[in-house]
C-alpha cells in the first residue's frame, strides 16, 4: 500500500547552513545524521575502495550490445549480479529486471530505475578507449553508466549492512529509448507499490521532477504516381509533403526563453523508387516537445491540420501515425506540489553534499525525459538524477567522465538511506 509522505518535514537542525539556506522553504529527508551514520559511511568507503572494479564492470556492461528490444544479454548480466546479493530478483514479460531489497517495515517504498537499452545497432563497435580521464564508446554514458552505478550501489549497501525501513527496488528497464515502454509496463504491473521513483539517467544536476511531453509522428502521403512526362497536374505526394513541411514551420511557438516553451522538428524524409516518376508514397516524421499538456495538444492538432490541408490541396491521401506518445507532466505552476515534495529537495541536498555545483534557482527543474516521466504522469512523486558527467550521447563519439561516476553512485547510496529511511542500528 502506498503511503503519502508529510509535506511538513523540515531540515534537521544543524544540517548545514549552506544547504539549509539554499532552499529553506522546501522539506528534505537528507540530514547530517544520515550522512554520518556508520553504516552509510562504510557504504561510501566501499565505493571508494572498489571504484576501479566498478569502472571495469562499467566497461564490461558497455561492451554488451543492448539496442532497444534486444536487451536480453545485458538483462541477464544485471539479473545475475543482483541475485548474487541474495535479493529477490525477477524478470517480467517485458524484459525488465526487478530486484527487491526488503525493508524492516514502516517506511516508504522507493524505486531506483536504470534503463538497460541503447540506441546503437547490435553490430556497433563498443570498444572503450580512455583519454584524459574520459571513457569513450557508444552507450558509455547513456545508459551503461547508470546500470553500473546501480549495481555497485546495491553491493555497497549490502557490504555495509545498511538497513532501511522501506523496501527498495532496483529495476533495470527495457525500451526506454522507444518511449519508456519498459517503465510503463513495470508501473502498470506494480500499481500502488512505489511511493517514490528515482530514474538514474542524465548528467549530474540539476534534479528533474517534471515530464517533457514528446510526440513522434509519421505523416504518410500517397497517390497513384505517374511518369515524369505525364506528371503535369497530377496528384503529387512529394508536393504535399513539401507543402506540409513549409506550413508546419509557420505554426507559432512560444519564445524559447519563456517559462514554458515548445519545439518541433521534421527529422526524417523518405519516398519514391525512381528518379523519373511521381512517388506513390512519401513520408516525413515530426518530433514535438513541451511540458505543457494543453500546448502539446494544441500544437499537435495544428501540425496534423497543416498536413491534412496540404494533402487535400495536392489531391492525395494522408495518414498520420504516432510513433511515440509520451504525455507532458505539466507547467511549473501545475507541478508546485511536486517541487514541494521532500523527494526533490532531498536529491538536491545530496548532490550539494557531494560537491556538485547546482546554480541557485535551477537546482531542480520541472521537466525531464527519462523513465521518471512514466511515474510523473501517473501522479507518483518522481525525479531523475544523473549518473556522471558526459556528452555526445546517441553518437559514436559518446563519452563519460570516469571519476564523476563515483559521485553518481554515492548519490544512490545516500538517496536510499534518506528516502527509504534508515532502520535503527542493530
Amino acid at each position: 500500500m502506498s503511503r503519502v509522505l508529510p509535506l511538513a518535514l523540515v531540515l534537521a537542525a544543524g544540517f548545514g547552513s549552506a544547504v539549509a539556506s539554499a532552499q529553506p522553504s522546501y522539506p528534505s529527508m537528507f540530514t547530517r545524521a544520515v550522512a554520518e551514520d556508520p553504516r552509510v559511511r562504510n557504504a561510501l568507503a566501499y565505493l571508494d575502495e572498489k571504484f576501479d572494479d566498478q569502472v571495469a564492470e562499467w566497461i564490461r556492461i558497455t561492451g554488451i550490445p543492448a539496442k532497444s528490444t534486444f536487451e536480453q544479454q545485458r538483462a541477464e548480466y544485471v539479473r545475475a549480479e543482483l541475485a548474487a546479493l541474495g535479493l529477490e530478483v525477477s524478470v517480467d514479460a517485458a524484459g525488465n529486471v526487478t530486484a527487491r531489497r526488503p525493508g524492516t517495515g514502516g517506511g516508504p517504498t522507493v524505486v531506483f530505475a536504470a534503463h538497460m537499452d541503447t540506441v546503437h545497432p547490435m553490430d556497433t563497435d563498443l570498444s572503450v578507449t580512455r583519454r584524459d580521464g574520459r571513457l569513450l564508446a557508444p552507450g558509455i554514458f547513456d545508459n551503461s553508466a547508470s546500470v553500473a552505478n546501480m549495481l555497485q550501489a546495491a553491493r555497497a549497501l549490502d557490504a555495509a549492512k545498511v538497513e532501511t525501513r522501506g523496501d527498495v527496488f532496483f529495476v533495470g528497464t527495457v525500451q526506454e529509448e522507444l518511449g519508456l515502454e519498459g517503465m510503463d509496463a513495470w508501473l502498470d504491473d506494480h500499481k500502488g507499490v512505489p511511493d517514490m521513483v528515482v530514474a538514474l539517467d542524465g548528467g549530474l544536476g540539476p534534479v528533474n521532477y517534471g515530464a517533457l511531453g514528446i510526440y513522434w509522428s509519421r505523416m504518410t502521403f500517397t497517390g497513384e504516381g505517374s511518369h515524369t512526362l505525364t506528371s503535369s497536374g497530377k496528384p503529387h505526394p512529394a508536393r504535399a509533403a513539401a507543402r506540409c513541411i513549409q506550413d508546419i514551420y509557420t505554426i507559432p511557438l512560444p519564445d524559447p526563453n519563456a517559462p514554458v516553451s515548445a519545439v518541433y522538428n521534421v527529422g526524417m524524409l523518405s519516398g519514391g523508387k525512381v528518379v523519373n516518376a511521381i512517388p506513390q508514397e512519401v513520408t516525413l516524421t515530426v518530433d514535438l516537445r513541451t511540458v505543457d499538456p494543453e500546448l502539446l495538444a494544441t500544437l499537435d492538432a495544428a501540425i496534423e491540420t497543416a498536413c491534412a490541408a496540404a494533402a487535400k490541396a495536392e489531391g492525395v491521401e494522408f495518414v498520420r501515425e504516432y510513433v511515440q506518445k509520451s504525455e507532458a507532466g505539466g507547467r511549473p505552476e501545475q507541478l508546485a506540489d511536486r517541487r514541494a515534495h521532500p523527494l526533490v529537495q532531498t536529491a538536491v541536498d545530496v548532490l550539494r553534499h557531494l560537491g556538485v555545483d547546482l546554480p541557485e534557482g535551477r537546482e531542480a527543474l520541472p521537466t525531464g525525459s527519462t523513465d521518471s516521466n512514466a511515474a510523473v504522469i501517473r501522479g507518483i512523486p518522481s525525479i531523475s538524477v544523473g549518473r556522471a558527467y558526459g556528452g555526445n550521447q546517441h553518437t559514436l563519439s559518446e563519452w563519460a567522465d570516469r571519476d564523476s561516476a563515483k559521485i553518481g553512485t554515492k548519490q544512490i547510496v545516500l538517496l536510499v538511506a534518506s528516502l527509504a529511511e534508515l532502520a535503527r542500528g542493530r
